[in-house]
């Protein structure tokens, strides 16, 4: 076996800048990283190895698959996770060190880690099962709607319903406000006709 004089190359993650001072992953030996593309696409290995600034070797021994090979640097995508091995370190160190810091488990529960899933559980659905997941979104959204409506007829939460209420009540006041001024303006003209009518009747006399 070769042995790489290599073990940590300072390459960021594509799309990020460390001026930021936004976390940036570095390709080291003990980077977790997720393949792109490829027979292998969307698989995790850890780098074993760095051959040059292209080239690294990966290799997950808890997948048959990811048997230790060499991979492209824009090929794999470095996630946040390491594991502390040396350049070249076997199968059972490497395993070793998984399984001490249970980093698979970590990313398996990751938000991309779900989405990949659920992406290949979709690719591989039946008809069957894609109309029962049709059916389950129709009835989850029913039933949210129906929920939300009655809690936001409650306590107002959406934003509409608070403006609908505010505007009712600015309204309302400005309704009574308006009708107040018009009953006494129907005030005044009728007490100035009286009192025009009480003249008239006492220069007759």
């Amino acid at each position: 076996t070769h042995r790489w004089s290599f073990s940590l190359l300072l390459l960021p993650v594509r799309g990020s800048e460390p001026t930021t001072g936004r976390m940036v992953n570095y390709v080291q030996v003990g980077r977790l990283v997720r393949v792109m593309r490829g027979p292998r696409k969307d698989k995790v290995g850890v780098i074993t190895a760095i051959i040059d600034a292209n080239r690294v070797l990966v290799e997950n021994p808890k997948d048959e698959s990811m048997w230790r090979h060499v991979q492209s640097l824009q090929n794999v995508d470095p996630l946040k996770f390491t594991v502390k091995v040396g350049p070249n370190a076997s199968t059972k160190t490497l395993t070793a060190a998984l399984e001490a810091k249970n980093v698979l488990c970590k990313w398996s529960k990751t938000g991309k880690a779900k989405k990949i899933v659920s992406e290949h559980a979709l690719a591989n659905a039946t008809d069957f099962e894609r109309y029962q997941l049709r059916v389950a979104k129709r009835s989850r959204a029913h039933w949210s709607r129906k929920i939300f409506a009655d809690m936001d007829k409650k306590e107002k939460i959406s934003w509409h319903t608070r403006l609908s209420h505010r505007l009712e009540r600015t309204h309302k006041k400005f309704g009574d406000k308006k009708m107040k001024a018009r009953h006494e303006r129907i005030k005044k003209f009728f007490a100035a006709r009286k009192a025009k009518k009480g003249g008239k009747k006492t220069a007759k006399k």
